[in-house]
């Protein structure tokens, strides 16, 4: 935990993010275009999902008060791809997660 001293003398703290969870699509698995994600993170953290090979951004979305978190790629994936996610709360980022690789049809 993280504890700074603000403008008006006031403590505040933060915890650190730890990287979101990639749920869906699983490890190694084969999908159909328009690849939709799952998984789990902060409620009310951004979360971003990125190609690996270019850190092309493929979904923005924001984890719902329950922790979890849903969307389609904002484009269609082709071939053999890896992505890593990160969320983003209150100006914090985690690290990324670890990598998840999955094939589209």
């Amino acid at each position: 935990m993280v504890t700074s001293q603000g403008d008006d003398n006031m403590a505040t703290s933060t915890q650190e993010l730890k990287a979101p969870k990639i749920d869906e699509p699983s490890e190694g698995a084969r999908v159909e275009n328009q690849v939709r994600f799952k998984g789990a993170g902060v409620p009310g953290a951004t979360v971003q999902i990125t190609k690996v090979e270019d850190q092309h951004l493929v979904l923005t979305t924001l984890v719902l008060a329950d922790g979890t978190w849903a969307g389609t790629a904002n484009e269609n994936l082709e071939g053999l791809i890896t992505v890593s996610a990160f969320q983003t709360l209150n100006q914090n980022t985690s690290p990324a997660s670890p990598h998840r690789k999955f094939t589209v049809k």
